[in-house]
């Protein structure tokens, strides 16, 4: 059964959550499905779209979103648009609960509000699955992260930097990420004599407050997607800092798939995903950082991680996305025509 997919994109930015949607639309799309991403913003260039469709256009003026069979928001924003005047089955893909961000407190209600409508429920693990259910937002279907792991693996083996190189990715602004709790780990641990180089990965240029902290070495800002394996490769450890609001945490995936040592922080969504592969700290806690940095640097844990990670990594794939995704759609277009 051959459908019309459209997904509703807000933003085609540069980050981890627009690429999760694009991989699922050529995903499905390799499957013999009609699919058709919708966004007011521009096609994004940084990511090789061959199958999916793309539609630059506001919601109410799309020529793809009438024709759609199923229609996927991809955002709180996007659900209202999605709701309004559709004939068949809609999803909300939901990769982190927004209500619980401290940057959307302001909009809460309407967050709330937009997990609470009518459609149903995609998430991209069983810990935000439950996250959603518990908060009485109805049954949530976990259809795993989209991950392709080409690039993503360990490069040749390599004697640790001197100093080592330490990788945080993310934007310091999104307070989910929890940049601040690494770097004030990693200054703990410079009092304590630590010798390492901070290497700093970011969709967003270095704003004045992670300046103040006066610890990376190295910014790079807007790194294309098939280059960030390198970043992983010619680094020694990752730290993925985390908090519980944070609905997966891609680039942890990725540096276990490079087989990079990884610390993260202790909750549900790293240990559904690193398991025994990774090394894990206390939620929020600068001194566990430090505490547990130096044994990362070890042979032991290097030979650990290049092991693990990969294999960790690879229970993850965006083929198996796409036929939980199809699987859900086509249940749900039974259901409504029966």
């Amino acid at each position: 059964m051959s459908l019309r997919i459209a997904y509703l994109l807000e933003s085609t930015e540069l980050s981890g959550g627009v690429k999760v949607v694009l991989l699922q639309a050529e995903a499905l799309a390799r499957r013999g499905h009609r699919v058709a991403i919708v966004s007011p913003d521009a096609r994004p260039k940084w990511f090789p779209l061959s199958r999916a469709h793309f539609e630059r256009s506001a919601f109410r003026d799309s020529a793809e979103l009438p024709r759609a069979d199923i229609r996927v928001a991809t955002f709180w924003t996007t659900v209202a648009p999605a709701l309004e005047g559709a004939s068949g089955p809609v999803f909300h893909l939901c990769q982190g609960y927004e209500g619980d961000f401290s940057f959307y407190a302001a909009s809460r209600r309407e967050i709330e509000d937009a997990y609470r409508a009518p459609a149903v429920k995609l998430t991209v693990s069983k810990t935000l699955a439950r996250v959603l259910e518990e908060k009485g937002f109805g049954k949530a279907i976990d259809v795993g992260q989209a991950f392709e792991p080409d690039g993503f693996r360990p490069g040749p083996e390599r004697p640790p930097g001197d100093p080592p190189v330490v990788l945080l990715v993310g934007a310091y602004e999104a307070d989910v990420k929890g940049l601040p709790v690494a770097l004030a780990g990693l200054s703990l641990w410079r009092r304590r004599g630590g010798s390492f180089r901070v290497r700093r990965v970011s969709p967003l240029p270095a704003g004045e407050e992670e300046k103040s902290w006066r610890i990376v070495d190295e910014y790079h800002h807007r790194i294309l997607p098939e280059r960030m394996p390198f970043a992983y490769r010619a680094s020694d450890v990752f730290i993925g800092p985390s908090r519980p609001e944070e609905g997966f945490g891609l680039p942890a995936l990725e540096a276990l798939s490079c087989g990079l040592p990884c610390l993260l922080s202790d909750t549900p969504a790293h240990r559904e995903f690193g398991r025994d592969s990774a090394w894990y700290f206390p939620d929020g806690d600068p001194n566990a950082i430090a505490d547990r940095l130096p044994e990362l640097f070890s042979d032991e844990a290097r030979a650990r991680a290049r092991l693990g990670g990969p294999s960790a990594a690879a229970r993850f794939s965006t083929a198996k996305v796409a036929e939980r995704l199809e699987s859900a759609f086509t249940d749900a277009c039974a259901h409504r025509s029966g």
